[in-house]
């Protein structure tokens, strides 16, 4: 049986085959080719040696295709449409997706940037489910791995290689109390914010100190620099619940503003600026460099990124 080298293969000799078997006349295939028919009838000699095959063949009505001619046309037209989706830069239509996206995040990412996200999704992409995780130290690699396809946070990548990132928007501390607190009848002074319990949301979103340090809030280390402490008797890891539980004590948390004006608007607080400067991070989304351009991935990015610039 005669054998054929894989790699000598020339695919533009089969998309000319196709035009030959449909032709069935090289005069009329070398015009539809916009080939000489010398150089149409240099291929079909290509073809033949090829396949081990004539192909075509004279007849008394001008050229037929041979039974192996007829067997390959049947499937020449599949395999060249198969070769031209795996080579040309697919298309993802929203409306027609179908599959499940995989986020990570802290429940800061969940309660101020998802709600709109995904609302979007469900009127646009009806078919798409939904998967979040906690922000947890492994987020990189379950990226890394495909097993998330974007994570929401603040990141020091460090150098690290193979992810991108993109801010999404710049964010600032504020306090909360509860609505009538005592410490809102005075001025707020450095002396009387600390004088107060504090809580502390241990994964915020917010800037967080490398993992091989001692973990350290933001505002203690801020507090550490002016030389003074506070006492904070409570931690937590997630908002929601801190709210409700500051909104009934005397307790001081110090949090996101965007988180605080959602807290606002149900529970039983009251926002006030901090007595100290705790600067601005920037709240970003991080995926792995793999997925960069798959049209997917940057229509989630894309809607992320949309839906987070007006909160």
């Amino acid at each position: 049986m005669h054998q054929i080298d894989i790699k000598q293969i020339d695919l533009n000799l089969l998309s000319i085959l196709k035009v030959l078997l449909d032709e069935s006349n090289v005069t009329r295939a070398s015009e539809k080719l916009n080939l000489t028919q010398s150089a149409t009838s240099h291929a079909l000699q290509r073809l033949r040696k090829m396949f081990n095959d004539p192909l075509l063949e004279r007849s008394a009505s001008g050229m037929r295709p041979t039974p192996r001619a007829i067997a390959l046309q049947a499937s020449l037209e599949n395999i060249l449409l198969d070769i031209k989706k795996l080579v040309e830069e697919p298309i993802f239509v929203p409306e027609f997706a179908q599959g499940k996206i995989h986020i990570a995040s802290s429940d800061y990412g969940t309660t101020v940037i998802l709600p709109s996200v995904i609302k979007q999704i469900a009127l646009s992409s009806p078919c798409i489910d939904i998967e979040c995780y906690g922000s947890h130290t492994d987020i990189l690699e379950k990226l890394k791995d495909g097993k998330l396809d974007l994570g929401l946070g603040v990141f020091d990548l460090d150098g690290t290689k193979g992810f991108k990132t993109q801010n999404l928007f710049a964010e600032r501390f504020v306090s909360i109390v509860r609505s009538d607190h005592p410490i809102l009848k005075k001025e707020i002074t450095l002396k009387s914010y600390i004088a107060y319990p504090h809580a502390l949301i241990t994964t915020t979103g917010s800037p967080l100190p490398k993992t091989n340090k001692l973990f350290k809030s933001h505002v203690d280390r801020k507090l550490e620099e002016l030389g003074v402490k506070r006492r904070v008797i409570l931690k937590l890891p997630h908002f929601l619940s801190a709210a409700l539980i500051v909104g009934q004590t005397d307790l001081v948390l110090t949090i996101p503003r965007r988180i605080a004006l959602l807290f606002e608007s149900f529970a039983n607080v009251t926002i006030f600026e901090p007595p100290i400067d705790l600067g601005e991070y920037n709240y970003m989304q991080v995926w792995a460099e793999r997925s960069n351009n798959s049209p997917f991935h940057i229509w989630l990015r894309n809607l992320v990124y949309s839906q987070s610039q007006d909160i």
